[in-house]
């Protein structure tokens, strides 16, 4: 029974394999818009949460279609907006949990199963499109949120955000950054410090810590060497060469 499990788990990633590079090729393609979905959860139960999130509309997201269709005339000089944003029905269920321990087999079920869960909730089986799960939570005083993740074998993002109007610009960021991540970014911030990386994680270099925003991958705006600022909005964030280049914006650096 247990090799009739591997031949069966092996199986399954083969063809998700398979479909994930077709998904890779369809989502950097540029031609068509990058459909993204967005998908609200009440995950904390929430009375409060859950009046946020009936009152949230698709104009609270616009702001991620002009921030990306900027950037895009920033890099190639024609009009073109690359992502559609769409707000969807809340979702009730939660999304599976990532491992913690490090285990690469348990991280590789997990990745099935979040991919498995994340088809039974959307309602676009299009490859061109991402899908974007907002777990929104009230503020704990602190207590921080859980790390966001944006995972390209699926084109799915879960993102943890608070489920307060002040704070939707800053939700608004990590949605984007975590976008990225799904068509092929990678982070520009040292995963230890949380500080981001000269030069490609710097929205400036040549000003080096006179910067005025962030590299979105990069995560912060760099005060110092050892201080930095998360961006309020996306008008304080821009998407530099390197990760335009990853992207498939850009021939390669």
């Amino acid at each position: 029974m247990k090799a009739l499990r591997i031949i069966i788990l092996l199986v399954m990633l083969a063809v998700a394999a398979f479909y994930t590079k077709l998904q890779r090729i369809e989502s950097t393609a540029w031609v068509d818009p990058l459909v993204v979905s967005i998908y609200p959860i009440n995950t904390d139960g929430k009375e409060s949460t859950a009046a946020y999130i009936n009152e949230l509309s698709v104009t609270d997201f616009r702001v991620i279609e002009s921030f990306f269709k900027k950037q895009w005339r920033k890099h190639n000089d024609s009009r073109f907006l690359p992502v559609q944003v769409n707000l969807r029905a809340p979702i009730l269920t939660l999304p599976p949990e990532p491992p913690t321990d490090g285990n690469v087999l348990k991280i590789m079920f997990w990745s099935l199963r979040l991919r498995v869960w994340a088809y039974q909730q959307t309602e676009s089986s299009d490859k061109n499109s991402v899908d974007i799960f907002v777990r929104y939570h009230q503020v704990k005083e602190g207590e921080r949120l859980a790390h966001s993740l944006g995972l390209q074998k699926g084109l799915i993002g879960v993102v943890n955000a608070y489920a307060v109007n002040r704070y939707q610009g800053k939700n608004n960021v990590v949605i984007a950054h975590e976008l990225l991540h799904t068509v092929g970014a990678s982070d520009k911030y040292d995963l230890n410090t949380g500080q981001p990386i000269y030069p490609d994680g710097f929205a400036d270099p040549s000003r080096r810590y006179e910067q005025s925003k962030a590299e979105l991958m990069g995560g912060v705006i760099p005060l110092s060497e050892n201080e930095s600022l998360m961006p309020e909005s996306l008008h304080q964030c821009i998407i530099g060469n390197k990760t335009a280049s990853e992207i498939g914006w850009l021939g390669n650096l």
